[in-house]
């Protein structure tokens, strides 16, 4: 049986992560011989490695860059600049739709950074029972630990595999580590994929310490915010009365007070809103190849992406709509550009901004939509839910109240995600997961090196999903996936 290459290295990359943490390890042992003791021995060494582990899911290769970026530009929602500008190439591939197994833009990195990630977590969960240490730290690092696993897991899903709609559970899913010794080469189906991630979020919300809410807590995933990605998980499998339900769990403790408003509007680190973000700072900033340099070219940024005439149209729909301020001047010189992220006041460099993972306007979209798709409160209670954020997010909240219906009210919620959580990892996982085809008018990409054929691609294209990295194929005899 064949190893892939992603567990042989998942091993010794954890390991490694951990190492660079830790200043006795460097002293005390040569860096080719690595001592599993020296790692998992207590348990506040094994929260030295959770901490690592949230390094690790921000890096460039995952959340710190290419998930969010990646998102944002196969949507209708945003473009690279013209040809003329000369914009980096090497994510283009996924805004032109031109991926293949050995030609994947960011796929290999994206995978190996997210399978790094979780063998750096069941290392914990490998460890944490039997490690010294208080009960109660434990008990808290398990359950991290076990949410911030189901998370990659769910990240590599929806990027990896085909979204639920299409085949329901039977469709391909991940190849899953379980522990550290687990060897895999085989992909489970979807829907004992989706099973994973959310017997791991259950079981965290379970062992997981109750909410504190002091400044800059929501750094590390809690019970609130493992109750959103909950939500999240269901919204994508179509449990429309699970995602309710969780969601409720959330607004339960976080409500409309906690929502921003036209006036206090302001995208910086832990707003009301914040319910889960990696902390970014001058250690761990990825500078001009980190997320905010993407968008804004301003003192050295590289602004390769702006936003489509489409999506500046969208945010001007409102009269006072707060995120029409975040259109500026790019590179082509437009108001296109349009900066989420900015460096917080007295920082040096280009990305030293937080990361957001889940907000409380979204936890309000999700329970909006389950409602409109049929959960409990049908669409009485989704208008109450969209009209919540909206009353936040203009100044003239008579002219612009939802009233509609059907599936008028569905899109309506739809565009409504657009506005709020663009950049924010969602763009093109939204049109996937609901089976929509990806439609894009020429008028927005004029220069920009896209083929006219793939301007618009039909729901359930293999175009629309990651191909696994040829070379994990080849050394592991796994199934490439569907279409690849």
């Amino acid at each position: 049986m064949k190893l892939s290459k992603y567990i042989k290295i998942i091993l010794v990359a954890s390991l490694l992560v951990y190492q660079s943490c830790s200043e006795d390890i460097l002293t005390q042992t040569p860096d080719h011989v690595i001592s599993e003791s020296l790692v998992i021995g207590s348990v506040d060494k094994l929260q030295r490695l959770l901490t690592g582990s949230y390094n690790e899911i921000s890096r460039g290769a995952y959340l710190g860059r290419v998930l969010y970026k990646r998102a944002a530009v196969k949507s209708p929602d945003f473009r690279f600049v013209q040809t003329i500008y000369n914009p980096r190439d090497y994510e283009q591939s996924e805004y032109r739709y031109e991926e293949s197994s050995n030609n994947n833009g960011s796929a290999y990195d994206l995978w190996l950074q997210c399978y790094k990630a979780i063998g750096n977590l069941n290392l914990i969960l490998d460890n944490i029972d039997q490690a010294e240490g208080n009960d109660n730290k434990r008990r808290q690092i398990k359950a991290e630990a076990m949410a911030l696993r189901a998370m990659v897991y769910f990240d590599l899903a929806r990027t990896f595999a085909y979204p639920w709609i299409k085949e329901g559970a039977t469709a391909q899913g991940l190849p899953l580590k379980l522990s550290t010794n687990h060897i895999v080469v085989e992909r489970s189906s979807l829907g004992d994929t989706y099973d994973f991630i959310i017997t791991d979020l259950e079981a965290a919300s379970e062992i997981i310490g109750e909410d504190e809410f002091t400044a800059g807590s929501s750094k590390y995933i809690s019970k609130t915010a493992i109750y959103a990605l909950l939500s999240r998980v269901y919204l994508y499998k179509q449990d429309w009365e699970k995602a309710l339900l969780y969601a409720q769990k959330v607004l339960e403790v976080k409500g409309e007070a906690d929502l921003m408003d036209v006036n206090s509007y302001m995208f910086n680190d832990y707003t009301s809103e914040s319910l889960f973000e990696l902390s970014i700072d001058s250690e761990n900033s990825l500078g001009s190849n980190g997320l905010g340099a993407q968008f804004d070219y301003r003192e050295g940024g590289q602004g390769d992406v702006v936003a489509t005439q489409t999506f500046v149209d969208l945010l001007q729909t409102y009269e006072g709509d707060p995120r029409a301020n975040l259109l500026t001047e790019d590179k082509e010189g437009n108001q296109t550009a349009f900066v989420k992220y900015i460096n917080r006041e007295g920082g040096s460099g280009l990305s030293i901004h937080n990361i957001p993972i889940i907000r409380l306007s979204e936890v309000y979209l999700i329970a909006a939509e389950a409602c409109a798709q049929g959960a409990t409160g049908g669409q009485i209670q989704a208008l109450s839910y969209l009209n919540t954020l909206i009353k936040k997010r203009t100044s003239n909240f008579e002219a612009h109240q939802a009233s509609e219906t059907e599936d008028a009210l569905k899109e309506r919620i739809a565009q409504e995600r657009r506005r709020e959580l663009a950049l924010e990892g969602h763009g093109i996982y939204d049109i996937i997961r609901t089976g929509k085809n990806i439609l894009r008018p020429e008028s927005d990409h004029i220069n920009t090196g896209v083929n006219s054929s793939n301007l618009n691609i039909e729901a359930f294209s293999h175009k629309t999903i990651y191909p696994i990295p040829a070379s994990e194929i080849e050394a592991s005899g796994m199934q490439q996936t569907e279409g690849y």
